[in-house]
């Protein structure tokens, strides 16, 4: 038999917590735009906190009852869909943040390529003051 006040304040923690990744999610989105990644290491170990969070109240809830169960009753079918509802838009808002990351991946390595490619066509010397010199190796002149 389900414990009807347990698995309210399960329900509420539960709420509580994806209306918090939704807000850590919403904040990383930022951080990514403004480029602060020394934010974004902090940022993402408050979203896998609060992942596990999430999903320690849902193992809970399991315990106490079924998902099936949860919506046919009247208490509680309004607030599992919100919960569906976030967890859906949480999803949606990570899957954004995983593109951004991703293209700028790609542009990195574009760049990376760029740059290892530029530095193979060119040799760096010091001249006698010791600052470095910069030439192009393909002028075809040899010593």
């Amino acid at each position: 038999m389900m414990d009807i006040p347990h698995v309210t304040e399960l329900l509420n923690k539960q709420e509580a917590e994806l209306t918090k990744l939704h807000t850590l999610l919403s904040n990383e989105l930022e951080i990514l735009k403004t480029r602060e990644l020394s934010v974004l290491e902090q940022a993402a170990a408050e979203k896998e906190q609060s992942l596990t969070k999430i999903n320690q109240f849902d193992q809970a809830i399991s315990q106490q009852t079924t998902f099936a169960l949860l919506l046919e009753d009247e208490n509680f079918a309004e607030q599992v869909n919100r919960i569906v509802n976030l967890l859906t838009e949480c999803k949606k808002q990570n899957e954004m943040n995983g593109q951004i990351i991703n293209n700028s991946q790609i542009a990195i390595n574009r760049f990376k390529g760029m740059l290892q490619k530029s530095m193979s066509n060119n040799t760096m010397t010091y001249d006698q003051k010791g600052r470095t010199n910069i030439s192009n190796s393909s002028i075809g002149i040899k010593a």
